[in-house]
């Protein structure tokens, strides 16, 4: 077994090698090819395909200066759908750089450059600029998550009909992390695997696995918690079938994802030995990502096992690689199994050094998300202060409790909304199936009754327009389900800077020209922005007062006939058009 194991690995690398050179033998030819052409256009698709290989080759530099070259030729050739495949290239590049101004700079020019020489919605280049816009938007908070998944569902209605498979696979893949980012699993599941589909129907094998390793993620949340044994036993069987898939398809840089879920799913199963011969396949040489999550999973099984040899082993090359993440919540996640360690082993002054160090961990994420790593931190916590100070060990136990109930809470409501949406969709069906079988025998029975012809057909239009009403009702059910209760409330707001802040906090929010003024406690922050785009982001209690004031109603202390009191004393102005929002 230990020298099958050996070979695996060193096949494993050898192949990832030999698609290295793959990939740079294509780079070769590509620039060859540049030196015999003369052609504008010819140029910009080579120094096109060129940004996109370096980039897959994490060839930074590289990417950005064909990026640049396919713009120059593009434009050159002044082919408007060349123009915007180029913008694209560059605009990949930049984001890789996190270079917003350049980003937004390009996705500009390019809508008012599709606008300008009428290039077609439905064309290629277009449709792939204008998904990364949308996407790029939601990210940084430009637009707000439900805008942006309606803006996708328009563009897949207007396209689901072509063969443009490549393209609904992209699309219909990025509505499904919107919606498994929003936890509303059921909605991504559906998106997942008509993702799947279309991927198959593109014979893009990478994209197929690349799906299949986002149907593990969504399938693996949908378990309820806790998680039984019996509960992953079909997990097992479809990460075993990706896998077997991805090493068929010699998709080897996906392969290392199916192993880490497989591995996830022996653990919940128990099976220790299993899930450790997985993750031991697995190379150090990969990136920083894929290698913390392996160790991760290690320490869980050390930690479970309660082999404190293997756990002082893989907590110790757990550390470096989550320090190199730069991670917060990837920093706190190893404190915690190192401060398990040093506790179970009984190294006192190591295990108060890391205590110490996960409590400054929890003051510096937010503790609203990621409730699995702060639910194991305050755990860990609590048992570390069992035999120091009792009463911060029922501090932390009692926190931990609380996160617990907040899991099972959260994912009760997860599931009232995906029933909801089931039942809502199959009543739309059998509507529209009971239509479709009036209208059936209508239609099979209209030759006899061709005497009564004026009053069939007006009640078969009728049933026509019932019939298409119910269905396009169908269609969309997706948009009109907006109003389902979201699972986690929105904590805070994001700046473009990327600065949180904590909506609780905000007393008014102030516009000033091209920009707001958030003042919160005793603070000013300045974000470029405008008021009608935040106030699309904030919760009911926040309203607008006057063209270039919204406030937070929690903070209202006094309201007067043309101004409101905020705590302590903040007086802000009101408006005759804004002044009927203080009633609601």
């Amino acid at each position: 077994m230990k020298r099958y194991f050996i070979f695996f690995l060193l096949l494993w690398n050898v192949t990832l090698h030999s698609q290295t050179i793959e990939e740079n033998t294509v780079i070769q030819e590509k620039l060859e090819a540049l030196k015999k052409t003369k052609y504008d256009s010819t140029r910009s698709i080579l120094y096109n395909q060129l940004s996109q290989k370096s980039g897959l080759l994490k060839l930074t530099e590289n990417q950005e200066k064909y990026a640049d070259s396919a713009v120059f030729y593009a434009e050159k050739s002044k082919v408007p759908k060349l123009i915007i495949r180029s913008f694209t290239s560059k605009i990949n590049a930049a984001i890789v750089k996190q270079d917003t101004t350049t980003v937004y700079y390009f996705f500009r020019k390019g809508l008012k450059l599709a606008k300008e020489k009428n290039i077609s919605k439905l064309n290629n280049d277009f449709l792939k600029f204008k998904i990364r816009e949308i996407y790029y938007s939601i990210r940084q908070g430009k637009i707000s998550s439900e805008k942006g998944l309606l803006e996708f569902k328009n563009l897949y209605e207007e396209i689901k009909t072509t063969q443009k498979y490549d393209i609904i696979t992209e699309l219909v893949g990025r509505i499904s992390l919107l919606h498994r980012n929003r936890k509303e699993l059921g909605k991504a599941l559906n998106y997942n695997n008509l993702e799947i589909k279309y991927a198959k129907k593109s014979n893009n094998s990478k994209e197929v696995a690349s799906a299949k390793i986002t149907e593990l993620d969504i399938s693996y949340q949908l378990i309820p918690r806790p998680i039984k044994s019996k509960d992953v036993i079909p997990l097992i069987k479809k990460a075993k079938e990706a896998e077997i898939y991805m090493i068929e398809n010699d998709i080897l840089d996906i392969l290392p994802f199916a192993k880490l879920y497989l591995a996830k799913f022996y653990i919940h199963e128990t099976s220790y030995k299993k899930g450790e011969n997985v993750l031991n396949s697995i190379s150090d040489s990969l990136n920083a990502r894929i290698v913390f999550s392996k160790y991760e999973q290690l320490c869980e099984i050390a930690k479970s096992t309660n082999n404190l040899t293997s756990y002082r082993l893989y907590s110790l090359k757990f550390k470096p690689v989550a320090y190199k993440t730069k991670r917060s919540f990837v920093a706190l996640n190893v404190h915690n199994y190192l401060l398990d360690y040093f506790t179970k082993s009984n190294q006192k002054d190591s295990a108060v050094f890391y205590a110490e160090k996960l409590e400054n961990n929890l003051q510096q994420v937010d503790t609203t998300q990621f409730l699995d790593y702060v639910y194991f931190s305050y755990d860990a916590l609590s048992n570390h202060y069992i035999d120091i100070d009792k009463n911060k060990s029922i501090k932390y136990k009692t926190y931990a409790n609380r996160i617990t109930q907040q899991i099972i809470a959260n994912q009760k409501e997860a599931f009232v909304n995906i029933i909801k949406y089931r039942e809502e969709v199959e009543s739309l069906q059998e509507k529209n199936s009971t239509l479709s079988a009036t209208l059936s025998v209508i239609k099979n029975n209209l030759f006899s009754i061709i005497a009564i012809s004026f009053i069939l057909l007006a009640f078969l239009f009728y049933y026509f327009k019932a019939y298409k009403k119910s269905d396009k009702k169908s269609k969309i059910i997706e948009e009109e389900k907006e109003e389902i209760i979201k699972k986690v409330e929105r904590k805070n707001i994001i700046l473009s800077n990327k600065q949180k802040i904590y909506l609780d906090d905000i007393k008014y929010i102030k516009a000033e020209r091209n920009y707001v003024e958030y003042y919160y406690k005793d603070k000013k922050m300045l974000d470029r922005n405008h008021l009608k785009n935040v106030l699309e982001q904030l919760p009911p209690n926040f309203i607008k007062t006057h063209r270039s004031y919204i406030i937070n109603k929690n903070f209202i202390k006094v309201i007067n006939s043309n101004s409101v009191i905020l705590e302590p004393n903040i007086e802000i102005p009101v408006s005759r058009t804004f002044k009927t929002n203080l009633k609601v």
